[in-house]
């Protein structure tokens, strides 16, 4: 019996959700403070219901500037992916989620991002690329140093 090739592949790329505030402009726009930037990495995935093989991943970005008290801007943007995976060993099924899709997905949240904060008036801003090998890693390594307690 022959093995069945494994699949890989991307079916679409898309915005799920989209969301920018700018709660005290316009006074934001004259603040001599450089604001704080805390950005917030999130990602889930859910088989897409009748639709044999396709994975749906969605990467949420989340961006909040602040001085002080008083925030310049927020962000939110779900970035999703529909991908298409078969024949992939369970086993590696939580990297392929969790690191290669994200992967994908992150050059198009940033590009939604800069352009949102740029249409409020902002600067644009450009995140940092983000090595999600590493995030995995030391997200497996809390989960064994928690089990092992």
């Amino acid at each position: 019996m022959e093995e069945a090739e494994a699949v890989f592949m991307i079916e679409r790329v898309y915005v799920k959700d989209s969301s920018f505030e700018s709660p005290n402009a316009p006074l934001s726009f004259v603040q001599t403070e450089a604001p704080t930037v805390d950005v917030g990495l999130n990602t889930a995935s859910n088989q897409v219901e009748g639709m044999d093989g396709l994975t749906e991943v969605i990467l949420t970005v989340t961006v909040k500037a602040k001085a002080g008290e008083s925030t310049y801007f927020a962000v939110e943007v779900q970035q999703a992916g529909l991908f298409r995976i078969q024949n992939i060993p369970e086993e590696h099924m939580p990297a392929l989620i969790a690191v290669h899709c994200p992967t994908i997905l992150f050059p198009y949240a940033r590009e939604v991002v800069a352009d949102m904060v740029g249409r409020g008036g902002f600067q644009p801003l450009h995140l940092h690329p983000v090595n999600f090998e590493a995030l995995y890693q030391q997200a497996q390594q809390e989960q064994v140093g928690h089990t092992t307690q």
